[in-house]
């Protein structure tokens, strides 16, 4: 057996030593204390306990546990629980431990209390808790008061129940369930109703909040709809699904300090059931008014909501007739969905070209955010300012339509290229204009070099030459003796093909009769004899001829067509079909008969 180097272990005997070395330091510089009070929750009834904590981290001794005497409340020490946390910080492990003093706190009537401050004492030091305050609600506020409120319940909430055709109203769907209960959502809800449209929801919130003076886990969908139509729309009503655990019923009688451990503070899954539950919020219902037909500007596209309007252009100096990148950009809130690109307050002279949009929300429902368009327009005359946009329109708060325009800015327009006008082209041919002649070229002083003086260019075409021809001539002579080449070598290359084949075939045949020749091999070459038999018959290629091909090109018995398809069937099985692993050898009848089929094909051919 191989011995271990010592050299294995230095690693970890040098690891352990720094670990020694650094916990006893991380121990001698620990913090002071930190000691916080707590409720499990705030809000009970009469008979329902709560439980009260005192966690104490960071410190070796605690002191004895403070008493706490209260009217209206019956309160009792129950234990203390230890544990330690191992962190690793900074290169150093520390162990911090945590001591837990629980008091039960049963409330014998209805008020809020506030459970005063306590001093404790950890490792010699002195610590003072911050006072929590109790609310003790009747019982017939939150159920009986043996067991939990499992069922919550659900509510629309919307900021106005009034609204104009097109204006985005944000709706929350919000879901109460009891802080004490363990539960989870199932599914998200729908919110049905006719009469509007409605924006797809986010993944809902959570958060915890007091109503009613309990405590619930709040989970809220938001989206925002948008009516279509005047009159009454009804909003919901919408179903909520959600698994909660409902701990097992309380013993009924007197409660002692041991009936504690029945509440849901120390409940165990295994004595509590999950069930499938629904809240439903009720149907909310909204009036619609018709935007006013008093003072609608012939601009307004249905933009409903509270809007501002920018306009930026580039490049500032252009050319007549060169285009100008226009930014238009909408922000604030309301139906960004059915909003329209500004128009152009005065369009003489300028030449919009269809624009794009981009919408980038501010929110998760794109109730707010800005809509940018851009848009090319072309000055069709010289200008000085950028063309000025306007944008309309109705803001539901102030009731009124509201028109917003661009500021202006400078613009440099230059004349663009003047181009001069075609001829005018005449009806009657006898008042075409006559070309005009040029004017003669005044010769200069150095005249350029001519190289085609002395040779004149030819300018008859190429078929009517005579070199022409005799270039085709020689060409089609060349063509025609090597077509004639290849057809004489055509028979002897068609021979050379086909005694290849006859000696392949010879080869096979010997395998054929050959005792040890395995199943797949052996039909493999029967059935490739039976193809060249047939491509020297046929002159057809050997490897596209299958069963029903031999059986056509020769007068076989039905024995003989009945042997050809169990030859390319059994060959195709055992290659394609998986029985290529079968190594046992084909019995001699069946070697025999396979032969005598094939001589016969061979016969039938003229070549015995």
């Amino acid at each position: 057996m191989a011995r271990s180097s010592p050299s294995t272990f230095r690693p970890v005997w040098c690891l352990l030593l720094v670990l020694l070395i650094a916990m006893p330091v991380t121990v001698a510089k620990a913090a002071d204390a930190n000691v916080r009070a707590s409720l499990s929750r705030g809000v009970s009834v009469i008979g329902e306990p709560v439980q009260y904590q005192i966690k104490i981290s960071g410190a070796r001794r605690v002191g004895n546990p403070p008493e706490i005497n209260l009217d209206g409340l019956a309160v009792r020490y129950a234990g203390p629980v230890e544990n330690s946390v191992m962190r690793f910080n900074n290169g150093s492990f520390s162990a911090e431990r945590t001591i837990t003093l629980i008091y039960q706190v049963v409330p014998e009537k209805n008020g809020t209390f506030t459970i005063p401050a306590v001093t404790v004492e950890a490792d010699g030091k002195t610590y003072r808790t911050e006072p929590v305050a109790l609310a003790v609600q009747p019982s017939s506020a939150a159920g009986t008061g043996n067991e939990p409120a499992a069922t919550g319940f659900a509510e629309f909430v919307v900021p106005k129940k009034t609204a104009y055709i097109g204006e985005t109203i944000p709706v929350e769907l919000r879901l109460y369930v009891d802080a004490r209960v363990r539960w989870q959502p199932v599914a998200m809800p729908e919110i049905a109703g006719e009469g509007f449209t409605k924006q797809k929801m986010p993944e809902p919130q959570r958060e915890q909040v007091a109503k009613n003076g309990r405590e619930y886990d709040v989970l809220t969908f938001k989206t925002a709809i948008t009516p279509s139509r005047a009159g009454k729309i009804t909003l919901g009503p919408s179903e909520i699904p959600y698994n909660a655990r409902v701990p097992r019923a309380r013993k009924g009688g007197p409660r002692s300090l041991f009936d504690m451990f029945d509440d849901d503070v120390f409940g165990d899954p295994y004595f509590s059931s999950v069930q499938q539950m629904k809240a439903r919020a009720e149907a909310l219902e909204i009036t619609v008014k018709p935007l006013p037909a008093a003072g609608k500007p012939s601009d307004f596209s249905g933009a409903v909501g509270n809007f501002q309007f920018v306009a930026e252009g580039t490049p500032k100096q252009v050319k007549v007739g060169d285009p100008i990148a226009m930014k238009l950009r909408v922000s604030g809130r309301g139906n960004f969905d059915r909003m329209t690109a500004p128009v152009l307050k005065d369009p003489t002279g300028w030449r919009p070209y269809p624009p794009s949009s981009a919408f980038k929300a501010d929110d998760e429902i794109g109730y707010s955010g800005t809509k940018t368009f851009e848009m090319a327009v072309v000055p069709e005359a010289r200008k000085t300012e950028m063309p000025v946009f306007q944008f309309t329109y109705f803001n539901p708060l102030t009731e009124k339509y509201v028109t917003l325009a661009s500021e202006s800015a400078a613009l440099v327009v230059e004349a663009g290229v003047a181009f001069a006008a075609p001829p005018k082209v005449s009806a009657n041919p006898s008042e075409a204009p006559t070309p005009p002649v040029p004017a003669p070229v005044k010769p200069e002083d150095i005249v350029g070099l001519r190289y085609d003086r002395d040779a004149p260019r030819d300018f008859t075409p190429l078929h009517v030459r005579r070199e022409f021809w005799y270039a085709q001539g020689a060409m089609g002579f060349v063509l025609l003796g090597f077509l004639g080449l290849r057809l004489r070598r055509a028979p002897d290359i068609a021979a050379r093909a086909a005694a290849q084949l006859r000696r392949e075939k010879a080869a096979a045949l010997v395998r054929l009769r050959s005792a040890e020749l395995g199943r797949v091999e052996f039909f493999e070459t029967a059935a490739r004899v039976a193809q060249i038999e047939t491509a020297l018959s046929t002159g057809r290629s050997a490897a596209s001829i299958d069963a029903a091909t031999v059986r056509a090109s020769s007068p076989l018995s039905e024995e003989g067509k009945a042997v050809i398809d169990d030859i390319f069937a059994a060959r195709a099985e055992l290659l394609y079909a998986g029985g290529g692993g079968e190594e046992r050898q084909v019995s001699a009848p069946q070697r025999e008969r396979v032969l005598q089929v094939l001589g016969e094909l061979e016969k039938t051919h003229g070549r015995s």
